[in-house]
C-alpha cells in the first residue's frame, strides 16, 4: 500500500493578499478548491491512505475536510515545523509503506503512477519528480538520474558541464526508511535529501510527463492556472452555480466568478478573477488583468506572454494570439489548409461572417487571420441566460446558416474546389466511428449479440439521408465554433464543409451536447430557421415539407450524435485530451431521445445506448479527466 501526504501547514506569504482572507488550500480553481484538487491526483494515483499537515487557518482548513468527508488523516503543528519536521511528525502513520508528498500549491497531471512504478523498481529511498522549468532549473543531476546538488553561485557554468540542470516539481516519493535520518522538531527536507545521500542511499530523479504544471504560490501564476483550466475547458467564461449578476458583465476576454458572488453594476472586463463571498461594485466601466478577493483588486498584469496561447477544442492546430491577430499553425500542408484558404476568402466574399485571413505563409505553415476576440456562444452560455436573450443570439446565427444553405449555395460553381458529399458511406463512416472510438474503446462494450441487427439500422439511416437534397454545411456548427463579437456572430472551423442535408447543421447547433438548449427554444428556433428559408426559392427543393423536414432533422441528430461521441472518444484517448469524457453523458442523453422521437424502429441501437449509459459509472472511474 502506498500513502500519500499532502504539505499545507505554510503561511502562504507569497500569495498574500489572497491568503489573508482564504488559506491557500482552499483557493478555488473554477469552482474547484486546490485541496479537493490534489486530493483527487493523489486516489487517481491509486493513494487512498492520505494525511495533511496543518498550522495557518488550520480551524478554517480542518472544518472544510469534516464538512467535505475527506479521508484525510490530519496533523496539526503548534508551530511550523517545515518540510522535514513535518514528515517526521506524522512519522508513525508514514513508517510502513512508501508514501508520495505533494507541495499543497502544486497544480498540475503529472503520472506519478509510473514515477511510483519507477521508484520501486530502482530501489530507490527517495526519487524527486523534476522538470525541465528554466526559471527554477536548481537540481543538478548526473546522467544516471543522481542527484548531485543544488545549484549556488560557487558553481562554474564549465563545472556544471558534464551535468543536467532541472527542477524540483514539488512531488517526491520516499521509502519508510529515510524516516530515521530526521531530526525532532523543524527541519528542512532538502536536507533530508543530502543526508540520505552522504550515507550513499539513493537519491534519483524522475522526469515526469505533464500537459500542465504551475506551482500557485504567487497571484500571477494562480491567475495563470485558473486562465490555462479555462482554456482547457474550450471557454473563456466560468460563473460559479451559486453566483449572480454575470449577466451584467461585458466580458472581453477571460472571466471567472466563483461561489457566492453578487455583482451589483454593470461593467466590462478582461481577465479579471473574483473570488468567493464577495460583492462586486466596480466604480470604473472598465477593469481588467487582476483578482478581486473583498474589498481588495489585486494587479496580474504580468500574466500574459509575448504570444496567447489560444484553445480550439479538439482541433491538432496551434492558435495564438500576437499584437492583435491570431495566427494559426498547421501541423503540415494538405487539404484541409487548402480549403480553409479558398473556403474562408469565398465565405468572406459573398457575406458569410468568417474571420478575414491576412496572410497565408506556406513555407511556415501558418495563416494569418482577423482577431474575434475570446467570446464564444459556448462561453457565453456558461452565465444563466433568459429565454428571451439567448433566442435572441441564436435568431442571428439561424439568419446567417439560411444564408450559407440556400443562396450561397448555389453559388457553388464560383468556389475553386469540390466540396466532398455527405454520401452513403462517409454517413456509414461516421456511425462506424461511433461504434469504434466510443462503444468498443472508451467503454470496452462487446455488442456482438446487437451487431447483425444494429448494422441494418444503421444502413437505413445512412441510406435515407444519403437521398436528401444537398446544401452547402458548415458540418461541425456546434458552440465552441461561433464566436460574438460586438453583437455580432462569426463562425470559424469551417475548413471540414460539406454538402449534404440542412438539418445535419441544425442537429449540431440546436442539439449540442455541450449547451442544454429547452425543447421551447428548439421548437422556436426551428420555425425560425423554415420561415427565413422561405425566402430563398432552392429551399423548396431541400426541406420538401415540414413533415419531412422535421423526420429528416431526427435521423440527422442521430447521426450527428454518433459522429460527437466517436469524436469524444478519439479526442480523449488518441488526442489525450481528456476533457471531452465529460461531454459522453450528455450526447448519450441526447441520442436516446433522438432514437425515441424517430419514425424508424431502432431497438438494437436503443439498446446499445441504454448499455452505454448504465455504463457511465464505469467510466468515470476508468478514466481522470481532471
Amino acid at each position: 500500500m502506498i500513502k500519500g501526504f499532502i504539505l499545507a501547514a505554510g503561511f502562504s506569504k507569497r500569495l498574500r493578499p489572497i491568503t489573508e482572507y482564504i488559506p491557500k488550500p482552499l483557493v478555488p480553481i473554477l469552482g474547484e478548491p486546490l485541496l479537493d484538487y490534489i486530493y483527487k491526483v493523489l486516489k487517481n494515483a491509486g493513494i487512498n491512505d492520505i494525511g495533511i499537515n496543518l498550522h495557518y487557518k488550520a480551524d478554517e482548513i480542518e472544518r472544510y475536510i469534516r464538512e467535505n468527508h475527506f479521508s484525510l488523516k490530519i496533523f496539526f503543528e503548534k508551530d511550523i515545523l517545515d518540510t522535514g519536521g513535518a514528515l517526521y511528525n506524522a512519522k508513525d502513520f508514514l513508517k510502513d509503506s512508501i508514501f508520495v508528498v505533494h507541495n499543497c500549491d502544486i497544480y498540475w497531471d503529472g503520472n506519478i503512477k509510473e514515477a511510483i512504478e519507477w521508484h520501486i523498481n530502482t530501489g530507490s529511498v527517495i526519487t524527486l519528480l523534476v522538470h525541465d522549468y528554466a526559471l527554477d532549473n536548481k537540481l543538478i543531476v548526473d546522467n544516471e538520474g543522481n542527484l548531485i546538488s543544488i545549484k549556488f553561485e560557487k558553481f562554474s557554468s564549465n563545472s556544471l558541464s558534464s551535468f543536467k540542470l532541472l527542477a524540483f516539481t514539488g512531488v517526491a516519493i520516499y521509502s519508510p526508511d529515510i524516516l530515521q535520518l530526521l531530526p525532532k522538531g523543524p527541519s528542512s527536507i532538502v536536507d533530508l535529501w543530502f543526508n540520505a545521500k552522504n550515507k550513499g542511499l539513493k537519491v534519483k530523479v524522475f522526469p515526469v510527463k505533464y500537459s500542465f504544471w504551475y506551482d500557485i504560490g504567487t497571484p500571477v501564476r494562480f491567475a495563470q492556472a485558473v486562465f490555462e483550466k479555462l482554456r482547457r475547458n474550450f471557454t473563456s467564461i466560468y460563473v460559479h452555480p451559486t453566483s449572480f449578476g454575470c449577466d451584467l458583465v461585458d466580458a472581453k476576454g477571460n472571466l471567472v466568478i466563483e461561489k457566492n458572488v453578487k455583482i451589483k453594476k454593470p461593467f466590462k472586463c478582461k481577465n479579471l478573477i473574483i473570488l468567493p463571498e464577495t460583492e462586486v461594485f466596480i466604480e470604473s466601466e472598465y477593469i481588467e488583468d487582476c483578482i478581486i478577493c473583498k474589498n481588495l483588486v489585486i494587479p496580474v498584469g504580468d500574466w500574459k506572454k509575448e504570444s496567447e496561447s489560444l484553445s480550439y477544442g479538439g482541433s491538432t492546430r496551434r492558435y495564438f494570439r500576437k499584437k492583435d491577430k491570431v495566427f494559426c499553425e498547421w501541423e503540415e500542408l494538405g487539404e484541409e489548409f487548402k480549403k480553409t484558404v479558398l473556403l474562408g476568402k469565398f465565405f468572406k466574399k459573398k457575406g458569410f461572417p468568417v474571420a478575414e485571413i491576412f496572410e497565408v505563409k506556406k513555407e511556415e505553415k501558418l495563416i494569418i487571420f482577423e482577431d474575434l476576440g475570446n467570446l464564444t456562444l459556448y462561453s457565453w452560455l456558461q452565465c444563466k441566460r433568459k429565454d428571451e436573450e439567448i433566442l435572441s443570439v441564436y435568431k442571428k446565427i439561424i439568419e446567417k446558416v439560411v444564408i450559407l444553405h440556400f443562396k450561397i449555395s448555389q453559388e457553388i460553381s464560383k468556389l475553386k474546389i469540390n466540396l466532398p458529399e455527405f454520401d452513403y458511406e462517409y454517413f456509414r463512416w461516421e456511425s462506424n466511428y461511433f461504434l469504434k472510438e466510443c462503444v468498443e474503446d472508451v467503454f470496452k462494450l462487446n455488442f456482438s449479440n446487437l451487431i447483425e441487427d444494429l448494422q441494418k439500422e444503421l444502413h437505413l439511416i445512412a441510406e435515407k439521408l444519403s437521398k436528401s437534397k444537398k446544401v452547402i454545411l458548415h458540418r461541425d456548427l456546434q458552440s465552441q465554433n461561433i464566436m460574438l463579437k460586438d453583437d455580432k456572430i462569426y463562425f470559424v472551423d469551417y475548413q471540414s464543409a460539406r454538402l449534404g442535408p440542412p438539418g445535419y447543421d441544425l442537429a449540431s447547433l440546436l442539439w449540442d451536447p455541450y449547451v442544454n438548449l429547452t425543447d421551447r427554444v428548439r421548437k422556436e428556433l426551428i420555425n425560425y430557421y423554415i420561415e427565413k428559408a422561405k425566402n430563398f426559392c432552392f429551399s423548396a427543393l431541400v426541406l420538401n415539407s415540414y413533415e419531412n423536414f422535421k423526420e429528416e432533422l431526427c435521423l440527422c441528430r442521430i447521426q450527428r450524435h454518433m459522429q460527437a461521441l466517436g469524436a469524444y472518444g478519439f479526442l480523449s484517448l488518441k488526442r489525450r485530451k481528456k476533457n471531452f469524457l465529460k461531454f459522453i453523458p450528455s450526447a448519450l442523453n441526447l441520442l436516446t431521445v433522438d432514437i425515441k422521437e424517430s419514425s424508424l424502429k431502432l431497438s438494437s441501437l436503443e439498446k446499445l445506448v441504454n448499455d452505454l449509459k448504465a455504463n457511465l459509472t464505469l467510466l468515470s472511474d476508468t478514466y481522470s479527466y481532471i
